[in-house]
């Protein structure tokens, strides 16, 4: 079923949101005014739409609580390095 965003501005949910790819993620962002850098990840622009809309009352604050940040590629990375870095000491 392809993406309405009417449809989601209308009833807004965590589920559906976190179903949606980034593109449709960026459209809703759009939308609300949300500011983003085009190039930041999936993840980090739907946290900012989940904030909004807590903000804004739309979902309550629980929904913040409950979402899980996924490490990324980068954490990753640093702990990597940090681990050589001792290594080295």
């Amino acid at each position: 079923m392809p993406f309405n965003l009417d449809k989601f501005v209308a009833s807004p949910s965590v589920e559906e949101l976190d179903s949606l790819k980034k593109s449709e993620i960026v459209k809703v962002a759009k939308h609300y005014g949300i500011e983003f850098q085009p190039l930041m990840r999936k993840d980090k622009i739907k946290r900012y739409v989940l904030e909004y809309l807590v903000d804004e009352s739309i979902l309550p604050s629980t929904v913040l609580e409950t979402a899980i940040t996924v490490p990324t590629d980068n954490t990753f990375e640093l702990k990597r390095l940090e681990m050589e870095m001792n290594k080295e000491i």
